[in-house]
């Protein structure tokens, strides 16, 4: 008998992510259980099976899934996580076609420099909450709000504390290179990112990013960053063409960067040389569609390539602040030109691989963290197909049910 402290039982469809584990391109598994013990998977299998297999201890959960479909959690690979301010009134000029000088990014900058790490925090569990409840149990947590050594610094600490106290699990990105902070040069300011930023905030970061567009950094000015935080040990990744076709995704792949994140314009020869590398290929479907970029032509041409591909929500205050990674999937597809399949494969073991946590996140497979979605529905389909409804009825996190929709 196997031993758990969870089950989850009756599950109409399986949504395993792992291939040969099941049917199709997303390993679906029909009338199945899962087990978990101290938050760990220790059992698949029919659900029919379950109380002959499983010796449940003490205080043992015990979900009935009436029929629907269960997914992994969702992982996030691209998030903008803590910031001050809101900018509905940009957004609304925006849509609009009005003029609008609200300061953009440097507005949030503003703002987020007057706020003490207390407030970033208490910001940051509301939204962690809401994420819970979308069903992410991953995700990426980005600096880049201070563009300045000490707010760079509270950013980072709240990021921190935030992950000592949530469920989720969280990965910590330094991205002071962001864009150059106004008033200041930017020779002075990249020089600052190199010599001080970077090395000061490894404690704190596992990743550091740079966006490499015009408006931004050139690719000599990221190759240099990211080289420098290489040394240090910082695993690095790029925003990358997502303005105009540039030199971000070949620099991506010679930098051997875990990921290039937005890749809305594409060079040609650009989807073949990054699904040749090992770089995961990160869209951003409410940014591509807020923004009205080209989207679905560069996205359809990396899939079509074999590139690895991660779909996130790139949650900002500017150009897409939405959690709801069931309505990114669904953008996915509908704007981006991707499967179902894809789209839901780069929810989950795409947005892990981004992170570099396939080894415990993104499906469901002996040994890995059991983080489940119990869906209001009965297929994975029903994601794109009901677009930008939060499907997500109950959460499983580290083996616990923490969430339920009322």
């Amino acid at each position: 008998m196997i031993v758990s402290d969870l089950v989850v039982h009756s599950i109409g469809q399986l949504v395993t992510c792992e291939p040969g584990q099941g049917e199709g391109a997303l390993g679906i598994l029909e009338h199945a259980a899962v087990a978990a013990r101290q938050g760990q998977i220790v059992w698949i299998g029919p659900s029919a099976r379950w109380e002959s297999r499983l010796h449940l201890s003490d205080g043992a959960t015990v979900v009935d899934a009436e029929g629907c479909c269960v997914l992994p959690g969702f992982v996030d690979a691209h998030s903008h996580l803590l910031w001050k301010g809101s900018r509905a009134d940009e957004y609304a000029a925006r849509v609009r076609g009005q003029p609008f000088s609200g300061g953009g990014i440097m507005r949030t900058v503003r703002l987020t420099r007057q706020a003490s790490e207390e407030d970033l925090v208490r910001s940051g569990r509301r939204r962690l909450r809401s994420y819970l409840r979308h069903g992410v149990t991953a995700l990426e947590v980005k600096s880049g709000y201070g563009l300045e050594p000490d707010t760079e610094e509270r950013l980072l600490r709240a990021a921190r504390r935030l992950a000592e106290e949530t469920p989720q699990r969280l990965v910590s990105t330094f991205y002071g290179a962001q864009m150059v902070p106004e008033g200041v040069p930017a020779d002075e300011y990249l020089r600052e990112l190199v010599e001080v930023m970077i090395p000061r905030f490894r404690p704190l970061a596992s990743f550091c990013d740079a966006w490499c567009d015009p408006g931004a950094f050139s690719a000599d000015q990221c190759r240099r960053i990211l080289n420098q935080a290489r040394g240090h040990g910082y695993q690095v990744k790029l925003h990358a063409s997502q303005l105009a076709p540039g030199d971000g995704p070949r620099l991506a792949v010679e930098l051997n960067a875990t990921s290039a994140d937005h890749l809305d314009y594409l060079r040609d020869g650009d989807s073949r040389l990054l699904a040749g590398s090992q770089v995961v290929c990160v869209v951003c479907p409410g940014t591509t569609t807020n923004l009205r970029l080209v989207g679905e032509g560069s996205a359809r041409a990396l899939a079509a390539a074999g590139c690895q591909l991660a779909v996130a929500t790139d949650f900002n205050p500017g150009t897409c602040c939405s959690e709801n990674m069931c309505l990114m999937i669904g953008l996915a597809c509908q704007e981006l030109g991707l499967t179902p399949e894809e789209a839901v494969r780069g929810a989950t073991v795409g947005g892990a691989r981004a992170l570099r946590l396939q080894r415990q996140h993104g499906s469901v497979r002996l040994g890995k963290r059991c983080d489940l979605l119990l869906l209001e529905a009965e297929s994975y389909l029903e994601i794109p197909y009901r677009l930008g409804v939060n499907l997500v009825n109950r959460v499983v996190c580290q083996g616990r049910l923490v969430a339920e929709q009322s």
